[in-house]
C-alpha cells in the first residue's frame, strides 16, 4: 500500500500547479502527505463538495485514500465502518468519472483492499461468536465486490463464511440443546453450502454429526419416571434424526473413505438405528485404519 500511496501522491503533483493556494484539495493533499488525516478528510470532503471538483476524478480518488487510511487508523469499530463505507463509494465516484482509465489500477487496488477487509472482519467476527457482526459484514463484503464485478463469482466465499457460521450456530446449540433455534440456523447453513456445493466434506459431515447428536439428546432426556409412550415417542424422534444423519455421513464417507471420523460416525448411527451388522462392519473397518494413515 506504501507503493500505491507514492504514485497517488505522484498522481496529484499536477493539482498544486493546477490550482492556486487555498482550493480546499490542494490542502487535503498537502494534510494528507502529512499525516493529518482528520484534517485532510475534513478538507477534501469540502473539495469534492464544490463544482470545480465534483466530477473531477483525481479529487475522488484522493478522498478515497484519505479515508481508506483513515479507516485503517480508526480504533473505534463503528467509525471504521464508516470511514470504509465512504473509501468505498469514493472509489466508486473516481472510477464512474475516469473514462480514461488514468486511475483505474491505483483506485481498484485500494477497492479491492477494502473490500477483502470486510470478508476479514466477517471471518474474525465469528471467531469472536459475533454471527450479527459477521452476516452483516459479509452483506457488505459482497455488495462491495459485486458493485466493482457483477459478474465476480462468490461462491467460494459463501461457503467458507457459510461453513463457518454453521459451526457458530452449531456450538450454540451444543451449549444450551433446549434453543433448538440455533439447531435450526445450523442446518439452514448446511443445507445453504449443500446448495452452492454439494460435494463439501465438512457441510455434509457436519450437518449428519448435527442431526445425529441431536437424536441422541433426545434420548439423554428420557428419564425413569416417564411414562411409556413418552418413551416410545422420544425414540421414534430420535429414529427419524438419526435417518436424517445417514445420507449425509454416507456421503462425506464416499469422498474420503479413509477418514477415521466418518467411519466412526456411520457405526454410531447404524447402532443407534439397531443394525447392528453394518455398525459392526464400520467398527472394523475404523479399527483397521490407523490414525497417520487417514488423509
Amino acid at each position: 500500500m506504501k507503493r500505491f500511496a507514492h504514485i497517488l501522491l505522484f498522481a496529484f503533483m499536477a493539482i498544486g500547479v493546477v490550482q492556486g493556494q487555498g482550493d480546499p484539495l490542494v490542502e487535503a493533499l498537502r494534510k494528507y502527505q502529512a499525516g493529518a488525516l482528520l484534517e485532510a478528510k475534513d478538507l477534501v470532503d469540502q473539495a469534492v463538495a464544490s463544482p470545480e471538483h465534483d466530477t473531477n476524478a483525481e479529487a475522488w480518488l484522493l478522498r478515497g485514500f484519505i479515508y481508506k487510511d483513515a479507516f485503517k487508523a480508526a480504533t473505534d469499530t463503528a467509525q471504521g465502518d464508516g470511514f470504509r463505507a465512504v473509501a468505498i463509494n469514493s472509489l466508486q465516484r473516481c472510477l464512474a468519472l475516469d473514462e480514461a482509465g488514468t486511475y483505474r489500477e491505483n483506485a481498484t487496488q485500494a477497492y479491492d483492499y477494502l473490500a477483502r477487509s470486510y470478508f476479514n472482519d466477517a471471518a474474525r467476527a465469528l471467531t469472536e461468536m459475533n454471527d450479527r457482526r459477521a452476516i452483516e459484514v459479509f452483506g457488505r463484503y459482497k455488495e462491495a465486490t459485486l458493485a466493482l464485478d457483477p459478474k465476480a463469482d462468490l461462491r467460494a466465499k459463501e461457503v467458507e463464511f457459510t461453513n463457518a457460521l454453521g459451526t457458530v450456530y452449531t456450538k450454540r446449540f451444543t451449549v444450551q440443546r433446549e434453543d433448538t433455534a440455533m439447531f435450526e440456523l445450523a442446518v439452514d447453513a448446511y443445507e445453504h453450502v449443500l446448495a452452492i456445493d454439494p460435494e463439501n466434506y465438512g457441510a455434509n459431515y457436519n450437518l449428519s454429526t448435527l442431526y445425529y447428536n441431536r437424536g441422541v439428546f433426545n434420548i439423554r432426556r428420557i428419564s425413569a419416571e416417564d411414562e411409556i409412550p413418552t418413551i416410545m415417542q422420544v425414540q421414534e424422534a430420535s429414529r427419524e434424526y438419526f435417518q436424517l444423519a445417514l445420507p449425509y455421513m454416507l456421503k462425506a464417507h464416499d469422498m474420503n473413505p479413509s477418514r477415521r471420523e466418518t467411519l466412526l460416525g456411520l457405526e454410531g448411527i447404524y447402532y443407534s438405528l439397531q443394525d447392528q451388522e453394518s455398525s459392526d462392519k464400520f467398527r472394523q473397518l475404523f479399527e483397521e485404519i490407523a490414525p497417520e494413515e487417514q488423509r
